[in-house]
């Protein structure tokens, strides 16, 4: 009885809070969409027709950055530009999966659940390491306390690498490799990598984070619109903040210099 009450509660909550979230966006995009526009063309460029580095459902399930497969994907605020000659695009994902477990007092009942598998950005940058890399470095969800995973053993608790025909691939995780890894852990206070590909030149990055890209946080009050304006800059200050950090990390060479 107990979990029923719960769960209806959070359905409740669900059902009232996303339609008021939706209903926000909308009303902040009618205010102020050709701010956004016009400082993340400032930022970044124009958006380039048709797109060439698309984060879509397709995409995100073809480049298996989260171990477990999704069945709902939510992909927002979606940008492709130019940074300092690199050419890269970004989006807010957030990955679900439908989930059955049995539950009652003799376990004889089956319950469906929604589980969250990500939520933070996904950066998608074209040209940027050695075409000779293929390693792909997804997150094993083992308990993470204060473990320095620049030191291997640690590291190879904590994430799982491997090349695109699924054979193992520790020999190339390097220590600059490791170092990019805990840098962007140590971007926020909430980063935590899901997952990192670097294949055919490219690199993929999933991250999961409380930073929301070209966006402000939901909490903000629409009246403060100041705040917004400030915020949303912010955080393409932050993207371009990010991508100085992949792209000056020694990991994207292939060497161990």
């Amino acid at each position: 009885m107990i979990c029923i009450l719960v769960f209806s509660g959070v359905a409740l909550f669900l059902l009232v809070a996303q339609p008021a979230q939706k209903k926000k966006k909308a009303l902040m995009q009618q205010q102020l969409g050709g701010f956004f526009r016009t400082e993340l063309t400032k930022a970044f460029g124009p958006e380039p027709e048709p797109v060439t580095l698309p984060i879509d459902w397709a995409y995100l399930k073809a480049a298996k950055l989260s171990t477990v497969s999704f069945t709902e994907c939510t992909v927002t605020d979606f940008h492709e530009g130019e940074h300092k000659g690199l050419r890269f695009s970004a989006a807010n994902v957030e990955l679900r999966r439908t989930v059955e477990e049995k539950s009652g007092p003799d376990n004889d009942n089956w319950m469906t659940r929604t589980e969250t598998l990500f939520r933070g950005i996904v950066v998608r940058c074209k040209d940027i390491c050695d075409p000779t890399l293929d390693i792909a470095l997804n997150d094993t969800f083992q308990e993470r306390k204060k473990d320095d995973i620049t030191d291997p053993v640690a590291f190879r608790k904590h994430f799982a690498a491997h090349t695109a025909d699924g054979r193992e691939a520790d020999d190339q995780v390097t220590p600059q490799l490791r170092d990019l890894v805990q840098k962007l852990e140590a971007s926020s206070n909430s980063a935590k990598l899901c997952g990192l590909v670097l294949r055919d030149s490219d690199l993929t990055l999933a991250l999961n984070t409380r930073y929301v890209f070209a966006g402000v946080p939901e909490e903000l009050d629409l009246r403060d619109i100041d705040g917004i304006r400030k915020w949303f800059i912010a955080s393409l200050a932050g993207m371009g903040n990010l991508l100085d950090m992949i792209t000056e990390s020694p990991a994207l060479t292939g060497t161990t210099e």
